[in-house]
């Protein structure tokens, strides 16, 4: 080779280097530049703590692929340095695309198609999330961030299943794995929301599962799987953390979430007795299940089924699932009804105080006639007006009287009525969840540095692993 053509090779390989700085550079900088942006634009420092320690983690990841760049020279030769540049580009789009997942569900609230709803929506959050550990004074994570989703039902994201925007993708269970070691939890809504702000109702439901997961590090977990096993033995048991989210939703916003998961789960026989999904009982015994407790709670439980009988399905002809008729199981999980909704209703949590003490919950919030929800759902319906209260529960009442609001549009026969009174309650119910925020200031300390550092190290032992996706061929 001419001393003009390892020049060159040189020159090109010292290029190919630089390239890859400043990937890591402009990264860098892009991240600072978007958090430094979101936490000045947190007005009432909301999110403050779940930016700062997504900035922190990303950040501690580019530092840990810094030494990398620094090792490359170009003195090595023009293909291993193309090589080792490549791998560390690869790290870097991973990053990058750690980011983005985050980045995409807080940028929604500044956009004005979603940015109404989703201001009501995080307040909505915080007043469900909040109340546990308001009431027992435990140390509170941060609180989920919601953001609207492409999906029919609304989903919070466990922290041992990949989120359900990944499961579709290749690489889904290596990005899994990294969002577990990211502190910053998530409750997707459905898009629906938008044209029907009462959707936000199953908001409750969603936020039980974050409750769950993380009150006393996971302590409802086990206390309530006990309720259900001693109750109603192991059948009921696996139903642990759809049914706390069920008995959640009812304490939160009373009988109306269970109006709501009717109108979600509302289907024919079959689907209504299929009991194959193993996180939940079928349709029919999860409704009934909830009316029970919800009157057990003295909450209007029955009359938000609107009429459902479970004979209207079991007394037909046989329904086939995979060629076993379902009505046998579901009557016997219909006979265990009564027992499991008086334990579930009346669950210990291992604080000395029952769930509903826990949940701040009282019947009276609910009542059809002088409760603060009914009262909010004559405001909604443009026949009353109220003082904002701005208490910690105020949001979930006014979000209660909102889904009470809708529940008797959808009886109104004239249709030019009904689409004004809905286009009312559109326009009302964010604006009066909102309303009835509590002012106060939502971040919470940062995490111990251990934590921070534990987390911050399975981050990087990931992402420098040699069994990364997409390195493959390249290490």
């Amino acid at each position: 080779m001419s001393p003009e053509a390892v020049v060159n090779s040189q020159t090109t390989a010292q290029e190919r280097i630089s390239q890859t700085h400043r990937g890591l550079v402009g990264l860098r900088s892009e991240i600072e530049a978007w958090t430094g942006l979101r936490e000045h634009s947190d007005e009432q420092r909301q999110y403050v703590t779940q930016l700062r320690t997504l900035k922190a983690q990303l950040l501690y990841l580019l530092s840990e692929l810094e030494p990398q760049c620094r090792e490359v020279l170009a003195s090595d030769g023009i293909r291993t340095v193309y090589a080792r540049c490549r791998v560390i580009d690869k790290r870097l789009l991973w990053i990058r695309r750690l980011w983005t997942y985050f980045q995409s569900k807080f940028d929604q609230r500044y956009d004005d198609k979603f940015k109404k709803v989703l201001k009501a929506a995080d307040d909505v959050v915080w007043s469900c999330y909040a109340q546990p550990f308001r009431i027992t004074g435990e140390e509170r994570p941060p609180h989920p961030l919601p953001f609207v989703a492409p999906v029919y039902s609304p989903y919070a994201i466990p922290r041992d299943e990949p989120p359900p925007d990944l499961r579709t993708d290749i690489d889904a269970d290596f990005l899994a794995q990294m969002l577990r070691s990211m502190p910053i939890s998530v409750v997707g809504t459905p898009s629906q929301a938008l044209e029907e702000p009462w959707r936000l109702a199953f908001l409750a439901h969603e936020v039980g599962h974050h409750v769950q997961f993380d009150f006393q590090k996971g302590a409802l977990i086990d206390s309530f799987e006990k309720t259900l096993l001693d109750a109603g033995g192991e059948r009921w048991q696996g139903w642990n953390k759809e049914l706390f989210a069920d008995i959640f939703s009812l304490m939160m916003i009373g009988q109306w979430a269970l109006w709501a998961l009717a109108e979600l789960v509302w289907t024919d026989a079959p689907g209504m007795l299929d009991d194959t999904n193993p996180r939940y009982p079928c349709p029919l015994v999860r409704l009934m299940l909830m009316a029970t407790v919800a009157d057990k709670l003295k909450l209007k439980g029955s009359a938000a089924l609107r009429g459902l009988q479970s004979a209207d399905l079991l007394n037909g002809g046989p329904v086939l699932i995979r060629k076993r008729d379902v009505r046998d199981s579901v009557k016997e999980d219909l006979a265990q009804l009564d027992k499991v909704a008086s334990a579930v209703a009346n669950a210990e949590v291992g604080v000395g105080l029952k769930l509903s003490d826990l949940c701040e919950f009282d019947a009276t919030d609910f009542q059809v006639e002088g409760g603060t929800a009914h009262l909010w759902g004559e405001v909604l319906s443009g026949r009353a007006e109220m003082v904002p209260d701005q208490s910690l529960k105020s949001s979930r009442l006014v979000l209660s009287g909102g889904v009470e609001a809708w529940a008797e549009i959808c009886q109104v026969s004239d249709a030019d009525e009904r689409e004004r009174r809905r286009a009312l309650l559109k326009d009302l119910l964010p604006s009066k969840i909102v309303a009835n925020r509590e002012a106060i200031t939502r971040a919470v300390e940062p995490l111990a540095e251990t934590d921070i550092n534990r987390r911050n190290k399975e981050l990087a032992k990931l992402l420098l692993g040699s069994e990364v996706p997409g390195l493959e061929s390249l290490t």
